[in-house]
Protein backbone atom coordinates (compact mmCIF):
# COMPACT_ATOMS: atom_id res chain seq x y z
CA UNK A 1 0.00 0.00 0.00
CA UNK A 2 1.05 3.62 -0.41
CA UNK A 3 2.88 5.20 2.48
CA UNK A 4 0.63 7.18 4.78
CA UNK A 5 1.93 9.52 7.45
CA UNK A 6 0.50 11.39 10.43
CA UNK A 7 2.42 14.14 12.22
CA UNK A 8 1.52 15.25 15.74
CA UNK A 9 2.68 18.12 17.93
CA UNK A 10 2.14 18.29 21.69
CA UNK A 11 2.72 21.90 22.69
CA UNK A 12 3.39 21.62 26.42
CA UNK A 13 4.64 24.23 28.86
CA UNK A 14 7.43 21.95 30.05
CA UNK A 15 8.25 19.87 26.99
CA UNK A 16 7.38 20.07 23.31
CA UNK A 17 6.93 16.70 21.61
CA UNK A 18 6.75 15.81 17.95
CA UNK A 19 5.78 12.40 16.54
CA UNK A 20 5.53 10.94 13.06
CA UNK A 21 3.54 7.76 12.48
CA UNK A 22 3.07 5.50 9.48
CA UNK A 23 -0.29 3.91 8.76
CA UNK A 24 -0.29 0.33 7.61
CA UNK A 25 -2.85 -2.46 7.57
CA UNK A 26 -2.37 -2.98 11.32
CA UNK A 27 -2.85 0.67 12.24
CA UNK A 28 -0.46 3.52 13.08
CA UNK A 29 3.15 2.88 14.07
CA UNK A 30 5.30 5.69 15.46
CA UNK A 31 8.51 5.85 13.45
CA UNK A 32 9.85 9.25 14.52
CA UNK A 33 9.80 10.97 17.88
CA UNK A 34 11.46 14.15 19.13
CA UNK A 35 11.37 16.34 22.21
CA UNK A 36 12.62 19.79 23.12
CA UNK A 37 12.58 21.86 26.27
CA UNK A 38 9.58 24.15 25.92
CA UNK A 39 10.65 27.74 25.45
CA UNK A 40 8.23 30.57 24.82
CA UNK A 41 5.11 28.61 25.81
CA UNK A 42 3.31 29.14 29.11
CA UNK A 43 0.07 27.38 30.09
CA UNK A 44 -0.91 26.69 26.50
CA UNK A 45 -0.17 30.17 25.12
CA UNK A 46 2.80 31.40 23.12
CA UNK A 47 4.60 34.11 25.09
CA UNK A 48 7.74 34.30 22.92
CA UNK A 49 7.19 33.59 19.23
CA UNK A 50 10.84 33.09 18.32
CA UNK A 51 11.68 30.76 21.20
CA UNK A 52 8.50 28.72 20.71
CA UNK A 53 9.29 28.28 17.00
CA UNK A 54 12.85 27.18 17.79
CA UNK A 55 11.61 24.53 20.25
CA UNK A 56 9.06 23.21 17.75
CA UNK A 57 11.67 23.08 14.99
CA UNK A 58 14.10 21.21 17.24
CA UNK A 59 11.54 18.54 18.20
CA UNK A 60 10.45 18.21 14.58
CA UNK A 61 14.05 17.82 13.38
CA UNK A 62 14.68 15.00 15.85
CA UNK A 63 11.56 13.14 14.73
CA UNK A 64 12.29 13.56 11.02
CA UNK A 65 15.92 12.51 11.44
CA UNK A 66 14.85 9.39 13.33
CA UNK A 67 12.61 8.13 10.52
CA UNK A 68 14.17 9.86 7.51
CA UNK A 69 10.84 11.35 6.46
CA UNK A 70 9.57 14.92 6.06
CA UNK A 71 6.19 16.32 7.04
CA UNK A 72 4.65 19.75 6.64
CA UNK A 73 1.26 19.63 8.38
CA UNK A 74 0.56 18.58 11.96
CA UNK A 75 -2.21 17.92 14.41
CA UNK A 76 -1.54 20.06 17.47
CA UNK A 77 -2.79 19.84 21.03
CA UNK A 78 -4.32 22.97 22.52
CA UNK A 79 -4.83 23.82 26.17
CA UNK A 80 -4.80 26.77 28.54
CA UNK A 81 -7.11 29.00 30.53
CA UNK A 82 -8.35 30.62 27.30
CA UNK A 83 -10.32 27.42 26.57
CA UNK A 84 -14.06 27.37 27.29
CA UNK A 85 -16.65 24.66 26.78
CA UNK A 86 -20.41 24.25 26.92
CA UNK A 87 -23.01 21.56 26.24
CA UNK A 88 -25.72 22.60 23.80
CA UNK A 89 -28.57 21.13 21.76
CA UNK A 90 -29.70 21.63 18.18
CA UNK A 91 -33.25 20.86 17.01
CA UNK A 92 -34.75 20.45 13.54
CA UNK A 93 -37.93 19.07 11.98
CA UNK A 94 -37.59 16.23 9.48
CA UNK A 95 -40.01 17.19 6.72
CA UNK A 96 -39.29 14.81 3.85
CA UNK A 97 -41.55 11.92 2.88
CA UNK A 98 -40.95 8.86 5.04
CA UNK A 99 -39.32 11.01 7.75
CA UNK A 100 -36.03 9.14 7.25
CA UNK A 101 -33.08 10.87 8.89
CA UNK A 102 -30.11 11.51 6.65
CA UNK A 103 -26.63 12.94 7.06
CA UNK A 104 -27.97 16.26 5.87
CA UNK A 105 -30.36 16.27 8.82
CA UNK A 106 -27.47 15.57 11.19
CA UNK A 107 -25.55 18.44 9.62
CA UNK A 108 -28.53 20.77 10.04
CA UNK A 109 -28.99 19.74 13.69
CA UNK A 110 -25.31 20.37 14.38
CA UNK A 111 -25.46 23.77 12.72
CA UNK A 112 -28.41 24.57 14.97
CA UNK A 113 -26.43 23.46 18.04
CA UNK A 114 -23.49 25.66 17.04
CA UNK A 115 -25.60 28.80 17.40
CA UNK A 116 -24.23 30.00 20.73
CA UNK A 117 -23.16 33.36 22.08
CA UNK A 118 -19.40 33.25 21.74
CA UNK A 119 -17.34 35.37 24.07
CA UNK A 120 -15.37 38.14 22.36
CA UNK A 121 -12.31 36.87 20.48
CA UNK A 122 -13.38 33.21 20.81
CA UNK A 123 -13.64 30.64 18.03
CA UNK A 124 -14.94 27.08 17.92
CA UNK A 125 -12.33 24.31 18.11
CA UNK A 126 -14.59 21.26 18.49
CA UNK A 127 -18.25 20.40 18.09
CA UNK A 128 -18.36 16.89 19.58
CA UNK A 129 -21.56 14.80 19.31
CA UNK A 130 -22.89 13.54 22.65
CA UNK A 131 -26.16 11.88 21.69
CA UNK A 132 -29.08 12.11 19.27
CA UNK A 133 -32.74 12.34 20.27
CA UNK A 134 -35.64 11.36 17.98
CA UNK A 135 -39.14 12.36 19.05
CA UNK A 136 -38.04 12.34 22.69
CA UNK A 137 -36.11 9.06 22.57
CA UNK A 138 -32.55 9.74 23.70
CA UNK A 139 -29.36 7.71 23.82
CA UNK A 140 -29.22 7.27 20.02
CA UNK A 141 -25.70 7.15 18.63
CA UNK A 142 -26.27 6.57 14.93
CA UNK A 143 -29.57 8.06 13.71
CA UNK A 144 -28.96 7.62 9.96
CA UNK A 145 -31.86 5.73 8.37
CA UNK A 146 -34.11 5.95 11.41
CA UNK A 147 -37.53 7.60 11.18
CA UNK A 148 -38.77 10.57 13.14
CA UNK A 149 -40.16 14.09 13.07
CA UNK A 150 -38.41 16.07 15.80
CA UNK A 151 -34.68 15.44 15.58
CA UNK A 152 -32.22 16.76 18.18
CA UNK A 153 -28.47 16.52 18.64
CA UNK A 154 -26.66 17.20 21.90
CA UNK A 155 -23.09 18.37 21.44
CA UNK A 156 -20.11 19.47 23.49
CA UNK A 157 -18.63 22.68 22.08
CA UNK A 158 -15.04 23.68 22.85
CA UNK A 159 -13.85 27.20 22.05
CA UNK A 160 -10.53 28.98 22.35
CA UNK A 161 -9.05 32.43 22.07
CA UNK A 162 -8.58 33.46 18.44
CA UNK A 163 -5.47 35.39 19.44
CA UNK A 164 -3.87 32.44 21.24
CA UNK A 165 -4.68 30.05 18.38
CA UNK A 166 -3.35 32.52 15.81
CA UNK A 167 -0.05 32.89 17.66
CA UNK A 168 0.34 29.12 17.94
CA UNK A 169 -0.19 28.85 14.19
CA UNK A 170 2.45 31.53 13.63
CA UNK A 171 5.00 29.79 15.81
CA UNK A 172 4.31 26.51 13.99
CA UNK A 173 4.58 28.24 10.61
CA UNK A 174 7.89 29.81 11.58
CA UNK A 175 9.10 26.26 12.24
CA UNK A 176 8.23 25.34 8.65
CA UNK A 177 4.90 23.65 9.39
CA UNK A 178 1.16 24.23 9.15
CA UNK A 179 -1.47 23.34 11.76
CA UNK A 180 -3.98 21.01 10.12
CA UNK A 181 -6.23 20.78 13.16
CA UNK A 182 -6.21 21.71 16.84
CA UNK A 183 -7.25 19.00 19.31
CA UNK A 184 -8.03 19.65 22.95
CA UNK A 185 -5.25 18.19 25.13
CA UNK A 186 -7.47 16.05 27.35
CA UNK A 187 -9.53 14.86 24.38
CA UNK A 188 -6.33 13.74 22.65
CA UNK A 189 -5.18 11.90 25.78
CA UNK A 190 -8.52 10.10 25.98
CA UNK A 191 -7.77 8.49 22.61
CA UNK A 192 -4.80 6.60 24.03
CA UNK A 193 -5.36 6.25 27.78
CA UNK A 194 -9.07 5.44 28.19
CA UNK A 195 -10.87 2.19 27.54
CA UNK A 196 -14.29 2.12 25.93
CA UNK A 197 -15.83 0.30 28.88
CA UNK A 198 -14.57 3.06 31.19
CA UNK A 199 -16.28 5.70 29.06
CA UNK A 200 -19.51 3.72 29.30
CA UNK A 201 -19.35 3.33 33.08
CA UNK A 202 -18.26 6.90 33.74
CA UNK A 203 -14.65 8.06 33.95
CA UNK A 204 -12.68 11.27 34.34
CA UNK A 205 -9.25 11.73 32.79
CA UNK A 206 -6.93 14.27 34.42
CA UNK A 207 -3.92 15.22 32.31
CA UNK A 208 -1.43 16.74 34.78
CA UNK A 209 1.00 18.69 32.66
CA UNK A 210 3.43 21.42 33.67
CA UNK A 211 1.18 24.45 33.21
CA UNK A 212 -2.35 23.07 33.51
CA UNK A 213 -4.44 20.12 34.64
CA UNK A 214 -6.74 19.23 31.75
CA UNK A 215 -9.93 17.41 32.72
CA UNK A 216 -12.38 15.47 30.56
CA UNK A 217 -15.30 13.36 31.81
CA UNK A 218 -17.29 10.64 30.04
CA UNK A 219 -20.47 8.77 30.98
CA UNK A 220 -22.50 6.33 28.90
CA UNK A 221 -19.87 6.72 26.21
CA UNK A 222 -20.48 10.48 25.86
CA UNK A 223 -18.42 13.49 26.81
CA UNK A 224 -19.94 15.14 29.86
CA UNK A 225 -17.67 18.12 30.32
CA UNK A 226 -14.14 19.45 29.87
CA UNK A 227 -12.27 21.81 32.15
CA UNK A 228 -8.84 23.43 32.33
CA UNK A 229 -7.43 23.85 35.83
CA UNK A 230 -4.54 26.39 35.89
CA UNK A 231 -2.39 24.60 38.46
CA UNK A 232 -0.17 21.59 37.81
CA UNK A 233 3.44 20.38 37.79
CA UNK A 234 5.11 23.79 37.41
CA UNK A 235 3.62 24.87 40.72
CA UNK A 236 5.25 21.91 42.45
CA UNK A 237 8.58 22.87 40.91
CA UNK A 238 8.22 26.48 42.05
CA UNK A 239 7.35 25.36 45.58
CA UNK A 240 10.53 23.28 45.75
CA UNK A 241 12.62 26.15 44.38
CA UNK A 242 11.13 28.65 46.82
CA UNK A 243 11.36 26.53 49.98
CA UNK A 244 14.77 25.02 49.25
CA UNK A 245 16.11 28.28 47.76
CA UNK A 246 17.42 26.62 44.62
CA UNK A 247 17.17 27.42 40.87
CA UNK A 248 14.05 26.27 39.03
CA UNK A 249 15.97 23.87 36.78
CA UNK A 250 17.48 22.16 39.84
CA UNK A 251 14.08 21.99 41.50
CA UNK A 252 12.70 20.28 38.38
CA UNK A 253 15.53 17.75 38.48
CA UNK A 254 14.87 16.98 42.15
CA UNK A 255 11.13 16.58 41.46
CA UNK A 256 11.76 14.12 38.63
CA UNK A 257 14.56 12.13 40.30
CA UNK A 258 13.53 12.16 43.95
CA UNK A 259 9.96 13.47 44.05
CA UNK A 260 7.19 11.52 45.75
CA UNK A 261 3.82 12.05 47.38
CA UNK A 262 3.44 11.02 51.02
CA UNK A 263 0.64 8.50 51.56
CA UNK A 264 -0.73 7.18 54.86
CA UNK A 265 1.97 7.34 57.52
CA UNK A 266 4.99 7.02 55.28
CA UNK A 267 8.28 7.78 56.98
CA UNK A 268 11.03 8.34 54.45
CA UNK A 269 14.59 8.34 55.70
CA UNK A 270 17.74 9.72 54.14
CA UNK A 271 18.94 12.96 52.63
CA UNK A 272 19.93 14.28 49.22
CA UNK A 273 22.49 16.91 48.33
CA UNK A 274 21.00 20.09 46.93
CA UNK A 275 22.99 22.64 44.97
CA UNK A 276 22.98 26.08 46.56
CA UNK A 277 21.80 29.15 44.66
CA UNK A 278 24.05 32.02 43.54
CA UNK A 279 27.27 30.22 44.42
CA UNK A 280 26.24 29.18 47.94
CA UNK A 281 27.57 25.83 49.08
CA UNK A 282 25.53 22.69 48.68
CA UNK A 283 23.24 21.59 51.51
CA UNK A 284 21.77 18.28 52.61
CA UNK A 285 17.97 18.15 52.56
CA UNK A 286 15.89 15.38 54.17
CA UNK A 287 13.93 13.38 51.60
CA UNK A 288 10.89 13.68 53.86
CA UNK A 289 10.97 17.47 53.47
CA UNK A 290 10.86 17.12 49.69
CA UNK A 291 7.87 14.81 50.02
CA UNK A 292 6.09 17.24 52.32
CA UNK A 293 6.54 20.15 49.89
CA UNK A 294 5.25 18.12 46.95
CA UNK A 295 2.38 16.53 48.88
CA UNK A 296 1.04 19.87 50.07
CA UNK A 297 0.64 21.17 46.52
CA UNK A 298 -0.69 17.85 45.17
CA UNK A 299 -3.38 17.81 47.85
CA UNK A 300 -4.44 21.33 46.89
CA UNK A 301 -4.66 20.36 43.21
CA UNK A 302 -6.87 17.32 43.85
CA UNK A 303 -9.06 19.08 46.37
CA UNK A 304 -9.77 21.76 43.77
CA UNK A 305 -10.45 19.13 41.12
CA UNK A 306 -12.88 17.35 43.44
CA UNK A 307 -14.64 20.67 44.01
CA UNK A 308 -14.99 21.18 40.25
CA UNK A 309 -16.31 17.64 39.69
CA UNK A 310 -18.83 18.08 42.50
CA UNK A 311 -19.84 21.54 41.29
CA UNK A 312 -20.51 20.19 37.79
CA UNK A 313 -22.56 17.34 39.24
CA UNK A 314 -20.42 14.55 37.79
CA UNK A 315 -18.39 13.38 40.77
CA UNK A 316 -20.97 10.73 41.73
CA UNK A 317 -21.14 9.38 38.15
CA UNK A 318 -17.50 8.25 37.96
CA UNK A 319 -18.11 4.50 38.37
CA UNK A 320 -14.85 3.65 36.58
CA UNK A 321 -12.96 6.25 38.58
CA UNK A 322 -10.11 8.53 37.60
CA UNK A 323 -7.27 8.11 35.11
CA UNK A 324 -4.15 10.25 35.55
CA UNK A 325 -1.90 11.14 32.61
CA UNK A 326 0.73 13.81 32.00
CA UNK A 327 4.25 14.24 33.37
CA UNK A 328 3.15 14.79 36.97
CA UNK A 329 1.47 11.37 36.94
CA UNK A 330 4.98 9.93 37.28
CA UNK A 331 5.26 11.14 40.87
CA UNK A 332 5.50 8.16 43.18
CA UNK A 333 2.33 7.78 45.24
CA UNK A 334 0.27 10.37 43.36
CA UNK A 335 -2.38 7.82 42.40
CA UNK A 336 -2.83 6.78 46.03
CA UNK A 337 -3.13 10.41 47.15
CA UNK A 338 -5.65 11.12 44.39
CA UNK A 339 -7.71 8.10 45.45
CA UNK A 340 -7.59 9.25 49.07
CA UNK A 341 -8.86 12.76 48.25
CA UNK A 342 -11.26 11.98 45.42
CA UNK A 343 -12.60 8.79 47.06
CA UNK A 344 -12.69 7.08 43.69
CA UNK A 345 -10.62 4.34 42.03
CA UNK A 346 -7.52 5.87 40.42
CA UNK A 347 -5.06 4.45 37.92
CA UNK A 348 -2.15 5.86 35.93
CA UNK A 349 -3.01 6.12 32.23
CA UNK A 350 -0.36 4.84 29.83
CA UNK A 351 -0.70 5.11 26.04
CA UNK A 352 -2.26 1.92 24.71
CA UNK A 353 -0.40 -0.63 22.65
CA UNK A 354 -1.86 0.63 19.39
CA UNK A 355 0.39 3.12 17.68
CA UNK A 356 3.33 2.70 20.03
CA UNK A 357 6.40 1.12 18.49
CA UNK A 358 9.05 2.84 20.63
CA UNK A 359 9.04 1.51 24.19
CA UNK A 360 10.65 4.63 25.62
CA UNK A 361 7.59 6.76 24.88
CA UNK A 362 5.10 4.47 26.59
CA UNK A 363 4.76 6.83 29.53
CA UNK A 364 1.84 8.85 30.94
CA UNK A 365 3.35 12.14 29.73
CA UNK A 366 3.03 10.87 26.15
CA UNK A 367 -0.68 10.03 26.31
CA UNK A 368 -1.60 13.18 24.36
CA UNK A 369 0.92 12.79 21.52
CA UNK A 370 -0.04 9.12 20.99
CA UNK A 371 -3.70 10.08 21.32
CA UNK A 372 -3.33 12.68 18.58
CA UNK A 373 -2.13 9.97 16.23
CA UNK A 374 -4.99 7.64 17.16
CA UNK A 375 -7.44 10.53 16.77
CA UNK A 376 -6.14 11.27 13.28
CA UNK A 377 -6.25 7.60 12.35
CA UNK A 378 -9.86 7.35 13.55
CA UNK A 379 -10.81 10.09 11.10
CA UNK A 380 -9.17 8.39 8.16
CA UNK A 381 -6.31 10.84 7.72
CA UNK A 382 -3.99 9.84 4.91
CA UNK A 383 -0.72 11.08 3.55
CA UNK A 384 -2.35 13.87 1.54
CA UNK A 385 -3.54 15.48 4.77
CA UNK A 386 -0.23 15.07 6.60
CA UNK A 387 1.58 16.65 3.68
CA UNK A 388 -0.60 19.71 3.58
CA UNK A 389 -2.93 18.87 0.69
CA UNK A 390 -6.08 19.85 2.60
CA UNK A 391 -8.83 20.17 -0.03
CA UNK A 392 -11.96 20.14 2.14
CA UNK A 393 -13.41 18.53 5.25
CA UNK A 394 -15.72 16.10 3.48
CA UNK A 395 -13.93 13.17 5.15
CA UNK A 396 -15.56 14.23 8.44
CA UNK A 397 -18.86 12.91 7.10
CA UNK A 398 -17.80 9.32 7.60
CA UNK A 399 -16.94 9.96 11.22
CA UNK A 400 -19.64 12.26 12.55
CA UNK A 401 -22.31 11.31 10.04
CA UNK A 402 -23.01 14.65 8.38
Amino acid sequence: MNEKLIAALDLGSGTIKFAIAELDDNGPVIVGFGTALSRGVDRGAVVDLEKASESIAKAREQAENMCGKKVSTVFSTVSGIHINSVNNKGTIVVSREGREITREDVRRAEESAKVIMLQPNQEIIHVLPRQFIIDGQGGIRNPIGMAGIKFEEEVHIVTGSSTVLRNIKRSVKNAGLEVGEFVLQSFASSYSALREEEKELGVTLIDLGAGTADIISFAEGNIQFTEIFPMAGAYITRDLAYVLKIPLNKAEEIKKEHGFVITSDDEIEGEIEVEGIAGNKNVMVPKMQIGEIITSRVEEIFENIRFQLTKKGYWSNMNAGIVLTGGSANLQGIDKKAQEILELPVRIGYPGDEGVSIGAIKKPENAAIVGLINYAKSKGISRKHSFGEWKDLSWLKDIFGF
